[in-house]
């Protein structure tokens, strides 16, 4: 698995990176002096003290004034330094693709999006990267469906018919910075640790949308298995007689795929149905969100048991969705009525940046590969959903 926050001291064989991305992870959290560090870290002060200045000199991270001082010498804050390195975060979705410009912080400076042709063009995208990119950025993070190798490759996309894509050298080369390319579950996992200060989280994230993936977060691990196939949940069998477009028999996308629980409601239906109308234009539309949180709530239970997590985070295309909060609802009462024995109830939350985690998690991945761990980006609110 991969590493996203640090815990303790590094063997000696890589000490010196290990430790620079502890101190960062330290300083990244906020109303830090060099004596917090120390004590956090468990690091020499004097080690601290040398990585400190070195990631002053790197632009990494500046001092920001002084603690209230209750007697002695007031304390020296330190915090990220906001002003030089920028990332550009981009998600390729189904139909649309947007890129964000983000501090190291997490502070959004610009936003910009494309239609996504149905020939799909990596051209396209490095149009839209080209609109908010500035001269300080360091690198690019970029969000994507499917299985994807650490070398940029995205494997196999059902959905969008990728199978051996080389995305990340394309634009890399077309771009001529650092592209680092993510599984866009495990991107708002990610988005969801750059959230958190916790050094160890555990969570699953539920991504649906066109397709349905988990990104899995344990000990503070991005979990992707040893094919990068870990999270493909929208394959595994619930139990139902329908045959999905892959080919297999009871897909979990063949009822919770957010295309096939709207089907052929209008708008108006789905807007009716929102506002809680229950009458014959909505009622088909209620039986497949039912549906489809029933099958939902036996994969997370499945998903409960085998890893013993009990955070769930619902991102993707749905947290826009008008259907959103009811499908949610539906999944969460489904849940409460089948508590397994010995286990903490599960409820599922939508994602803390809403429709931008994708973007904002494959930033944060960006940063990740470039620096060595997941910074705590506090700069910007958490966006809240009505359920």
């Amino acid at each position: 698995m991969t590493r996203l926050r640090y815990t303790g001291k590094a063997t000696i064989e890589s000490l010196r990176e290990h430790n620079d991305a502890l101190v960062l992870q330290s300083i990244a959290q906020g109303g830090r002096a060099r004596t917090d560090v120390v004590r956090e870290t468990g690091l020499p002060a004097a080690t601290v003290s040398t990585i400190v200045s070195t990631l002053v000199e790197r632009k990494l991270v500046r001092e920001a004034g002084h603690a209230v001082s209750r007697g002695g010498k007031p304390r020296t804050l330190l915090e990220l330094d906001d002003d030089h390195h920028r990332f550009i975060g981009v998600h390729i979705g189904r139909e649309r693709a947007t890129a964000q410009r983000l501090t190291l912080a997490g502070r959004l400076e610009q936003r910009a999006s494309t239609a996504v042709p149905a020939e799909f063009d990596p051209a396209v995208i490095a149009r839209l990267i080209r609109r908010v990119r500035t001269e300080n950025v360091t690198a690019i993070g970029l969000s994507v469906p499917g299985i994807v190798a650490p070398d940029g490759v995205v494997r196999s996309a059902v959905n969008f018919g990728w199978n051996w894509l080389p995305l990340g050298a394309e634009l890399a080369q077309r771009c001529g910075l650092p592209v680092h390319v993510v599984n866009d579950a495990n991107a708002i996992a990610l988005s969801e640790v750059a959230h958190s200060a916790d050094t160890g989280p555990d969570l699953v994230l539920l991504w649906l949308g066109t397709g349905i993936g988990a990104g899995i977060v344990l000990d503070g691990r991005l979990h992707e298995g040893r094919g990068f196939r870990s999270g493909e949940i929208g394959h595994v069998d619930i139990g139902v007689a329908l045959r999905c477009h892959c080919g297999l028999v009871g897909c979990l996308e063949t009822v919770a795929a957010l295309p096939i629980i709207i089907g052929d409601a209008t708008p108006e239906v789905i807007a009716r149905y929102a506002s809680f109308a229950d009458d014959n234009t909505t009622h088909a539309l209620g039986k497949r969100v039912d549906r489809a949180a029933h099958g939902l709530a036996r994969a997370v239970s499945m998903l409960t048991g085998a890893l013993d997590v009990d955070e769930f985070v619902v991102g993707g295309p749905v947290t826009d969705d008008r259907i959103g909060p009811r499908l949610l609802a539906a999944v969460n009462a489904a849940l409460a009525a089948r508590v397994m024995s010995g286990f903490t109830p599960v409820r599922l939350r939508f994602s803390a940046f809403g429709e931008d985690s994708a973007v904002v998690g494959a930033a944060a991945h960006a940063i990740r590969q470039e620096f060595g761990v997941a910074l705590t980006m506090v700069a910007e609110p958490p966006r809240t959903h009505a359920v």
